[in-house]
């Protein structure tokens, strides 16, 4: 079985940067960060400092081979539910998804608004739309559902909104109703 490599999001907070052990990580946004996990099987692993000087791996080649294994392995996406919110799965590393850009531009056309997300842990994705008041409450109850249970791979309360091909945080009052937007 070959070996390949692809991003993870994780919480910043959770690692030391000043040690070679510790996993590489590439700020993403709002106390994320981008790690890179040997798989199959994903997320278990992190690519440390120590690996990269063994790997003899430019930063920037690691971030471009785990980008292209990201993309080719797209069609492992599952999308389940219905509307008003959906959830995604991806080889239990469903967080790592926000970095597919092809996955959100296809995603945005089947939601009313805004693409909104909650990714409360690694393994988990839900995915509404800003003008669908039932599907932002959905999300919320699983996001609150998900931290109280408690999860290995916690990572975000903070329900995120893809705006001009960017991911950032999402308010309650940044909702734009389709009036609002004439």
């Amino acid at each position: 079985m070959q070996l390949a490599l692809l991003p993870v999001l994780a919480p910043l907070r959770e690692f030391r940067r000043d040690d070679v052990h510790s996993p590489v990580l590439d700020e993403f946004m709002g106390g994320l960060g981008v790690g890179y996990s040997y798989g199959p099987p994903f997320g278990q692993r992190l690519v440390t400092w120590a690996d990269l000087q063994r790997m003899e791996l430019p930063r920037r080649m690691l971030r471009r081979q785990a980008a292209h294994n990201l993309d080719a392995r797209l069609g492992a996406v599952g999308v389940h539910g219905q509307p008003p919110a959906l959830m995604l799965t991806f080889e239990g590393i469903a967080s790592t998804l926000l970095l597919a850009e092809s996955l959100w531009a296809g995603l945005e056309r089947s939601v009313p608004g805004e693409l909104v997300v909650g990714v409360p842990a690694r393994d988990v994705v839900i995915v509404t739309g800003s003008h669908s008041p039932p599907g932002l409450a959905k999300i919320r109850r699983a996001v609150d559902r998900i931290f109280f249970a408690g999860d290995r791979h916690l990572l975000s309360r903070k329900l995120l909104v893809r705006r001009r091909g960017i991911w950032e945080p999402f308010a309650a009052a940044q909702a734009r109703t389709p009036e609002a937007a004439f």
